[in-house]
């Protein structure tokens, strides 16, 4: 991340003064795309990519990983990560994204302690919704809406011009550069404002907002 994030010095705080090892679990999973038309990630911290995948589905894949001490052991701590991952939940015309904890993973230290790092597909044109709070995302395709409204991170958001209607992008404390095509427009520093662009044609709205970071915008051709 190019700013340093409060929340990571938080994070690594309250993580064991010693860890210096970690583990992993990788995860996947895919469910049809039939009738959904928004996705919501339900992810509250972690680095999280989206893009278009197939037509069919809707995809999240990626890791859960955990660091700890020489004090305690590997295998304790691969028994709980390994029982970490993302799943999606379908209900109606919407898939949410979100965590799931099994019986080994029960407690404060693994929800608070186990970092996430996931793609997500979806079909073009599929709206989202970001649950993030504290991470990086960065935002790649043909979407519908999208609405992000991160506390502490980095926000890259990137897709064609052609299909924006309405635009808005802020930050509190930091940095946003939205490139439009035609042309670049910087703000920078305490309160550096938002901002704003439409057009009458196109169909997405994005509305993307940092309390603390830098938003970065790019309408490409």
């Amino acid at each position: 991340m190019r700013n340093t994030i409060l929340i990571s010095a938080f994070l690594l705080a309250a993580s064991p003064a010693l860890a210096n090892h970690e583990v992993r679990h990788q995860f996947q999973q895919g469910v049809s795309s039939a009738g959904i038309h928004r996705v919501v990630i339900e992810i509250p911290a972690g680095d999280v990519t989206v893009r278009n995948g197939e037509a069919g589905l809707v995809v999240v894949k990626g890791y859960a990983k955990r660091e700890y001490d020489g004090t305690d052991p590997k295998e304790k701590n691969q028994k709980l990560v390994d029982d970490v991952s993302a799943e999606i939940f379908t209900n109606h015309e919407e898939a949410v994204v979100r965590r799931r904890f099994g019986p080994n993973a029960r407690g404060w230290r693994a929800s608070h302690l186990t970092d996430f790092h996931i793609t997500i597909e979806v079909p073009p044109g599929t709206s989202l919704e970001l649950g993030t709070k504290y991470g990086d995302v960065d935002i790649d395709g043909v979407f519908g809406d999208v609405f992000v409204d991160m506390r502490a991170g980095d926000l890259s958001v990137r897709t064609p011009r052609a299909n924006v209607r309405e635009l808005s992008a802020s930050c509190r404390i930091g940095d946003v550069t939205t490139n439009l095509g035609h042309e670049i427009i910087s703000r920078s520093g305490l309160f550096p404002g938002m901002t704003r662009w439409e057009k009458s044609d196109g169909t997405s709205r994005l509305n993307l907002h940092v309390t603390f970071g830098d938003v970065e915008v790019k309408l490409t051709r």
